[in-house]
């Protein structure tokens, strides 16, 4: 059959009132259906979003910088693919007017108007929608991840400071960090949540962080079991509370008005001698006896003290006046508070007191939490060059003399 232009327009004019009535209706039900309308183009567009979604649920498995660019690389897709819509359907009826002259170009205007008005905002709507749930969906995921801490999160009232605070070099700050608006992070490791934060942003902890030196970075830090206001450098807690428990006992002599004070400190040490034993066995069988000579190795335990070191020697000009002291580390030990009793007593005057002094919790830490914080200084990579479970287990077998004169 030849060429019949009537037909031909008539098509065309169809094809696009079709097109725009089917637009129309697409925007009124909704994303989904414009596509559907759209054609072979809008299913494609359709199919590359879902990509899109699938890529970024893909991208949360494999880490949390993928979901923004799946994102963004499905928004792209989505407009490219509407906006080739529109012009592939501008070419399709342009392309009809141009063989029949002018009575298609009216059909064709409309219903590019109808797809680049109506039909690709539709879609960019939807890619748009898409993207910002996938950029929020890659947010929440990049904080489950990296457990990041904000300024304000230590200024609300909700925070809670866990025991161990790590300093990081502020030079060492992550991309990930700096893009979260975080200072720190917050982990667990072993059985210690550790918080983690910049040196230069350690002044949003309103604590004091103990000795004081110029730069913190890199030291790890354990809250003071007799004071939370107040974090200890690991690296010497045992020191510095050994130093201010010898400093209260300095104390207690002097406002009970000693003029003489010294504390010893001896070490409990265990002992192995080996031997053997020898002895007879007289066996008697059916009238008959004979003996039998035994040898056995024994070993045989021993505990002992090593010699006593003089730990402080004190002097005061003595009073008999006695004051009764602010305790804090001996505020619960009875040898201590007895003593204390006993010389405010004006009825029974004491001129010497010696007492044995358990130091088994002189950093006041139980050997769970000891090995604990080992565990989590390992994980850490940090090395403290001793173990605070070692550490315990010496202060186990130490024993104090504390004499005061007066």
């Amino acid at each position: 059959m030849g060429f019949n232009p009537l037909e031909e327009i008539g098509k065309a004019a169809n094809g696009a009132a079709q097109a725009a009535g089917e637009a129309a209706k697409a925007v009124a039900d909704g994303a989904n259906q414009a596509a559907k309308a759209a054609g072979g183009a809008a299913e494609q567009a359709g199919k590359m979003l879902n990509e899109g979604v699938g890529q970024a649920g893909k991208a949360i498995a494999d880490g949390a910088e993928q979901v923004a660019k799946a994102a963004n690389d499905g928004m792209a897709q989505v407009g490219a693919v509407a906006g080739g819509g529109v012009n592939q359907a501008a070419k399709i009826v342009g392309d009809g007017a141009a063989k029949l002259g002018g009575a298609a170009v009216d059909a064709a205007v409309q219903a590019k108007n109808v797809l680049q008005n109506n039909v690709a905002p539709a879609f960019q709507k939807g890619a748009g929608d898409a993207a910002r749930a996938a950029n929020h969906l890659a947010t929440e995921v990049k904080k489950a991840f990296y457990k990041p801490v904000s300024r304000e999160d230590l200024e609300s009232d909700w925070f809670v400071l866990p025991k161990m605070i790590e300093v990081v070099d502020a030079s060492e700050k992550q991309p990930a960090y700096m893009e979260l608006g975080a200072i720190g992070w917050q982990d667990k490791r072993g059985k210690i949540k550790v918080l983690h934060i910049y040196e230069d942003a350690l002044d949003a902890i309103d604590r004091e962080f103990y000795p004081v030196v110029a730069s913190r970075a890199g030291s790890v830090y354990y809250i003071d079991q007799l004071n939370s206001h107040r974090y200890i450098n690991l690296s010497q807690y045992i020191d510095v509370i050994a130093g201010e428990k010898r400093a209260e006992l300095l104390k207690i002599a002097y406002w009970l008005g000693a003029k003489h004070c010294h504390l010893e400190c001896r070490e409990e040490k265990r002992s192995v001698l080996s031997g053997n034993a020898t002895g007879k066995e007289i066996l008697r069988v059916k009238g008959t006896t004979s003996k039998r000579t035994n040898r056995t190795d024994i070993g045989l335990s021993r505990d002992k003290y090593s010699e006593a070191v003089t730990i402080f020697s004190q002097e005061y000009g003595g009073n008999d006046e006695p004051q009764r002291p602010e305790l804090h580390w001996y505020a619960h030990d009875p040898k201590i508070l007895q003593f204390i009793e006993a010389r405010c007593d004006p009825t029974n005057e004491i001129k010497e007191y010696r007492v044995e002094i358990s130091d088994t919790k002189a950093v006041t830490f139980d050997l769970n939490v000891a090995t604990s914080i080992d565990a989590a200084l390992e994980e850490m990579h940090v090395n403290m060059n001793f173990s605070f479970g070692g550490q315990v287990r010496d202060e186990k077998r130490r024993k104090l003399t504390f004499v005061v004169e007066f």
